[in-house]
């Protein structure tokens, strides 16, 4: 059985308009060639979509039955027609991108779930891993552009756009501070410089210390790239850690971690700068367009709500 769409909707165009001639002018065919098109449809069917008795063709039981399935058919037939239009002027199908965990706060998921709305045909690839990798993985030409926070060195063999600044705190979990004799305080601990450099402490390698120079702290120097491997070694009072905002904020607010401060100095305000990166001489698509403009546009305006 070979149904022609045309068949279809001429059958369609009869059933609406009550009569083969009415089916015609809709069509701008003429009346023998909508009777011709629905008389091969009724052989290829096996049974009479319309009863011809009567001055004007009426729909016979089956035909009204075989109405409702065409209808459904030929809209589908439309929706996949319009589909196939806009995939044919998207000019990138494929984006694989790739987004640091430490800086995929609530603010960049939101980004994302606009863009599949604003790209909706666009296949999306997010690979989630340190800074470091992801710049090897452009290097490989595997990934379209990166999120995260990287080195000079690293950047001056990229495109680059500055994005926003990371905003992270020292802290500490309840049962250091009693076992190392700290002062608490409305949930801030105050530390001494001499103490916090003779402390472990636990960082991610890519977030880089703003506020001291690395050579004078303690030897003890944890470098943890998962961010819920590091959570896990501060709260169970392995060390002293440094984490952006956004991850330490449930903690922070549930007492499972503290702030912590140098005696009257406060540093938890200190921030790295989050950079998008993507190869020299890189074409950007639309979708890629929208998405580097957003990543490199929005502000963190309370670093403890992103």
């Amino acid at each position: 059985m070979k149904i022609q769409l045309e068949s279809l909707s001429s059958f369609i165009a009869a059933a609406d308009t009550g009569s083969f001639s009415a089916a015609g002018r809709k069509l701008k065919k003429s009346q023998a060639a909508i009777s011709l098109s629905i008389q091969n449809l009724e052989i290829d069917l096996g049974f009479s979509l319309f009863d011809r008795d009567g001055k004007y063709p009426q729909l016979t039981q089956q035909g009204e039955l075989f109405l409702k399935d065409t209808r459904q058919l030929m809209s589908q037939y439309t929706a996949f027609i319009e589909r196939s239009k806009s995939i044919s002027n998207v000019e990138q199908i494929k984006l694989c991108i790739g987004i640091d965990p430490l800086v995929c706060c609530h603010k960049i998921n939101k980004i994302i779930l606009d863009f599949s709305i604003a790209f909706p045909l666009v296949e999306l690839k997010i690979v989630q891993q340190n800074s470091e990798s992801l710049a090897q993985k452009l290097t490989d030409k595997t990934l379209d552009f990166a999120l995260g926070v990287f080195s000079q060195n690293v950047k001056k063999h990229f495109e680059h756009i500055a994005a926003f600044h990371l905003i992270g705190s020292w802290i500490v979990s309840p049962s250091y501070v009693e076992s190392n004799n700290l002062h608490l305080d409305n949930g801030v601990v105050k530390i001494e410089k001499s103490l916090f450099n003779q402390s472990r402490i636990l960082l991610s390698s890519e977030i880089p210390l703003t506020d001291m120079d690395e050579s004078t702290l303690t030897k003890q120097i944890w470098y943890v790239e998962d961010i819920h491997t590091l959570l896990s070694f501060c709260r169970n009072g392995l060390g002293i850690a440094y984490l952006p905002n956004f991850v330490v904020a449930h903690d922070l607010e549930k007492g499972s971690l503290n702030k912590l401060v140098f005696d009257l100095e406060q540093v938890e305000s200190s921030s790295s700068r989050v950079s998008l990166i993507y190869n020299l001489g890189y074409q950007k698509s639309p979708a890629v367009e929208w998405l580097t403009n957003n990543f490199s546009n929005f502000k963190l305006c309370d670093p403890m709500s992103v």
